[in-house]
């Protein structure tokens, strides 16, 4: 409301004196207002006052000379309007003039003949509280305009009557787009439908719902939202608009899908990690068995085929062990600096010779693509991986596209990522136009064992095997699918700064025999150490067993300085095999020590770094065995 004592800033455009002595008259005896009346005697002069936004209110005369205030009007639109509420005056009533005045954007219009002082002010009072109250949600506009969520009103047929800048933003449709049309049809799928109904019936019983959403945008990207309705009433009570106030949670709930899934990953390791150690220590004794089995009874061909079949039978669930442990606790090798456009040749190659005629494979390489830093052998298993995946996804046909290119992640893309790190990156690409993934398991595609194949196709460990590799060279690898379209894995390495020197154990192709030595192997696991001491007295070695650290401990007082090298298993009860390395290490600071074990842990290097000099993996053959003694024989003899 105006206040009495406030003084309003009037315009006259006329050009009459009479007739501004008339107005000037009337105006003095408001009650309610104070005005202070400026006078324009031209069209000309009028224009240029009143263009200058200086006046609360404007009066103008339907008849300017040769022009009109119509034409008045329709100048001040074409220069842009002006926010002053502009009162027509004439000298007789015309319905036609009242209406086209309205249709310009008159305040009012009122007839000269039935003018008196309290139909003038209270013409002026309504035409300025209206702009002021017009400026209010000018202002609160804005302010909404500027807010994060999206913002809109739906009238009760669910045609829109407010749409903020934020809408606009996060669908992708304007305003004048979306003004009086259904929000319902343009940004909802057709399966949300019933959910709708739910969501605006809660809505009219309760007066608000709250709620997730997915919506689609103009360009028919999918997000999701966290939306809220309120029933908004008129004075007499009732439903009148529904105000919704929705927030883009898109990246928070993929975010939340990739950490769930990180969680269910790192749970799913430690679980698996457990069950192969177990499985390695069963296998070590049909392993070295085997071993011990042939040189007894290679000349029986019957039992050669036999010891065959165990053997290969025992490999095969060593692989599986192996790749089950590369998930748990990573992928060790050789990291050098690599020319990934050289490994994806290979993979052309490879693919190119032993794929279906049905398969096209693609390949688009960048010039000068930046070295990586990694093991050529492990990123071609993963890319093989990936595109065998792609053919089988692909039985009707297809195209395979490897791409490769340099990429900088950017902090604000590392946050979508769990996995991500910030920095220069090459991005290889290995994308099909096959079945696509659903939407249900795609989060569940690099858990170990899962596997989208009918029963006997696929053992479930390449995808996870594939995310454990490319997690150990620092990287990172994501998915894109839509079921029918075909599916895109992006495999992140991080571009070389400098050549690395980490490389893989030495290994020897044919291990050398014994001298003689003797080896203490320590383990809980009573078969173990019967299939191991058989192992070594079989090729050379003398060998002591203890079913624990407490016992080797003991035989270590009674005959260390006779123990040419220890084999400890690291996971024991009591005293585990790292305190028992820092042991014999502080007791005899040159004894050459082999840590074994099966744990899915990743404290390869807390062993290395309590005293062992390498580190045998379980389930191990006797090859594997030989090896490890001969590297840290051949290296202690070196040191001395």
């Amino acid at each position: 409301m105006i206040a009495s004592t406030e003084v309003l800033d009037i315009l006259l455009i006329e050009d009459d004196e009479d007739d501004y002595m008339i107005t000037q008259a009337l105006l003095s005896k408001a009650q309610s207002i104070d005005c202070d009346l400026d006078w324009a005697q031209s069209y000309d002069e009028g224009i240029e006052a009143i263009v200058s936004n200086t006046y609360d209110a404007c009066l103008v005369d339907y008849r300017l000379g040769a022009q009109t205030g119509l034409d008045l009007l329709e100048e001040v639109n074409r220069r842009g309007g002006v926010p002053t509420p502009i009162i027509l005056l004439t000298g007789q009533g015309d319905l036609e003039v009242d209406l086209h005045a309205m249709q310009a954007g008159a305040a009012d219009y009122l007839s000269k003949d039935e003018i008196d002082a309290p139909l003038l002010e209270r013409s002026i009072r309504y035409a300025v509280e209206r702009k002021e109250a017009e400026q209010r949600i000018r202002e609160q506009a804005q302010l909404l305009d500027k807010a994060r969520d999206a913002i809109m009103a739906y009238d009760m047929e669910g045609r829109v009557v407010y749409w903020n800048k934020s809408a606009e933003r996060l669908t992708g449709w304007s305003e004048d787009e979306m003004m009086g049309e259904t929000a319902r049809e343009r940004l909802y799928a057709a399966e949300q439908q019933d959910k709708l109904r739910s969501c605006y019936d809660t809505m009219m019983e309760e007066g608000e719902w709250t709620g997730e959403l997915d919506l689609q945008s103009k360009d028919g990207d999918e997000l999701i939202v966290e939306s809220r309705w309120t029933l908004v009433r008129n004075s007499a009570g009732e439903p009148k608009h529904v105000l919704v106030i929705n927030t883009d949670i898109t990246e928070r709930k993929r975010l939340e899908s990739q950490f769930l899934r990180s969680q269910r990953m790192e749970s799913i390791g430690r679980l698996v990690g457990g069950i192969a150690h177990d499985l390695g220590n069963l296998l070590v004794p049909i392993l070295l068995g085997v071993k011990v089995l042939t040189r007894r009874f290679g000349d029986d061909p019957k039992a050669e085929r036999t010891l065959s079949m165990i053997q290969k039978s025992a490999e095969r669930g060593s692989d599986m062990v192996e790749q089950v442990l590369a998930f748990a606790r990573g992928v060790e090798g050789e990291r050098v600096a690599l020319q990934s456009g050289a490994i994806i040749e290979e993979v052309e190659k490879i693919t190119g010779e032993t794929f279906p005629e049905r398969v096209t494979v693609e390949t688009d390489v960048q010039d000068d693509l930046p070295q990586i830093v990694g093991d050529a052998t492990q990123i071609q298993q993963v890319l093989m991986n990936l595109s065998v995946n792609a053919r089988d996804a692909m039985p009707d046909g297809g195209t395979l596209s490897l791409r490769a290119y340099p990429t900088d992640v950017t902090d604000a893309d590392a946050k979508r990522t769990i996995d991500a790190e910030p920095g220069r990156y090459v991005c290889i690409e290995v994308a099909d136009t096959g079945t696509g993934i659903p939407d249900d398991v795609v989060d569940k595609i690099f858990e170990p064992f899962f596997s989208t194949k009918p029963e006997g196709e696929g053992t479930g460990l390449g995808l996870s095997t594939a995310y454990s590799i490319v997690k150990s060279h620092d990287g990172f690898i994501d998915v894109q699918s839509e079921q029918g379209e075909g599916t895109t894995f992006r495999v992140h390495l991080p571009i070389a700064e400098e050549e690395s020197t980490r490389r893989s154990p030495r290994e020897s192709a044919e291990p050398r025999e014994g001298a003689g030595e003797l080896v203490l192997v320590v383990d809980d696991e009573e078969f173990i150490l019967d299939t191991a001491r058989d192992t070594l007295d079989a090729v050379g070695y003398q060998t002591l067993t203890a079913d624990g650290a407490e016992a080797a401990l003991e035989i270590m007082k009674e005959r260390g300085d006779e123990v040419d090298v220890v084999i400890t298993d690291l996971r024991m009860p009591h005293i585990n095999g790292f305190d028992l390395i820092r042991a014999l290490r502080a007791d005899h600071p040159d004894l050459p020590i082999v840590a074994a074990s099966g744990l899915a842990d990743g404290r390869t290097d807390e062993a290395v770094e309590a005293g062992a000099q390498t580190f045998l993996a379980k389930p191990f053959t006797a090859e594997k065995l030989q090896s490890a003694l001969q590297d840290v024989l051949q290296t202690d003899e070196a040191a001395a």
